[in-house]
């Protein structure tokens, strides 16, 4: 039977602060098995569909938005990226950006990005540990300064620049406005009272532990990620223990049922 494991991130150093992609099997940059060290991709032998960092903004991130997999599959011979954001930590009036204000186009959206005015038109979500934030493709969006999250998405790096607070690093603002969601069709924003995210590609679940919590793997995989606490899984086939802290992601093959220990909040990726 296949067993469960723990990563080592992908560690990714940026302007802004840092990413670990815990789960990666992405050509970009791909996480190893622990203990062994294996390259995450060979162990499995196929690409995962989803990616999972833990970012750490020290500053705000670029103004970005991606495609959806029609736009990217043609252009950036990678999959389409819609995403999500739990909150780790939140220093006091932390906020995110997620989508724009209404009664924008292609071109009113240029001529606003022409005369150097995106910040007018985004919408500011204040945001605090714990919460829950949907980011689809096509919603302009960024990660400001002062947070540490978790971030769930499609395996792509496909990411269009559209302002970076003066940096001097590349734009894409032709495919940018390509891509927007102008009308905010997805849905995009902070999810109250967040239990479960189901979306078309994955579907994420917080789970509060007090003392043990029992489950069993019924899709092809899924992951166990570490927001709060400390304690251990165990298999409940062979006795295999894995123990876990913060920001550690846990692999869960296909059919395995499994036993969490310990005073612990994590998510359920699957």
């Amino acid at each position: 039977m296949a067993k469960m494991f723990k990563t080592r991130p992908f560690v990714s150093e940026r302007p802004w602060g840092y990413e670990l992609w815990t789960l990666s099997t992405h050509r970009s940059g791909q996480s190893e098995v622990l203990p062994s060290g294996e390259n995450l991709l060979e162990y499995l032998g196929s690409p995962l569909p989803i990616l999972i960092k833990v970012i750490k903004a020290n500053e705000p991130l670029s103004v970005q938005v991606h495609p959806d997999d029609a736009y990217a599959n043609k252009y950036e011979n990678d999959n389409g990226k819609t995403e999500c954001w739990y909150i780790l930590e939140a220093e006091e009036e932390a906020k995110l950006i997620a989508g724009i204000k209404p009664g924008y186009d292609r071109e009113s959206m240029k001529k606003i990005i022409d005369e150097g005015r995106l910040e007018e038109v985004m919408e500011y979500i204040p945001v605090k540990a714990g919460d829950m934030v949907y980011i689809p493709a096509g919603t302009v969006h960024a990660i400001m300064g002062g947070l540490k999250l978790f971030e769930v998405q499609q395996s792509s790096d496909s990411t269009y620049r559209m302002y970076d607070w003066g940096r001097d690093r590349e734009m894409h603002i032709e495919k940018s406005l390509d891509v927007i969601d102008y009308e905010g069709k997805n849905k995009p924003g902070k999810i109250d009272h967040f239990k479960v995210l189901e979306t078309p590609y994955f579907n994420v679940e917080k789970v509060v532990c007090k003392d043990h919590v029992n489950g069993i793997v019924s899709s092809p995989f899924e992951t166990i990620n570490i927001c709060k606490g400390s304690g251990r899984i165990v298999s409940d086939e062979d006795g295999q223990e894995i123990e876990f802290v913060p920001e550690d992601t846990i692999y869960i093959p296909q059919g395995l049922k499994y036993t969490v220990e310990g005073d612990v909040e994590y998510l359920r990726t699957y």
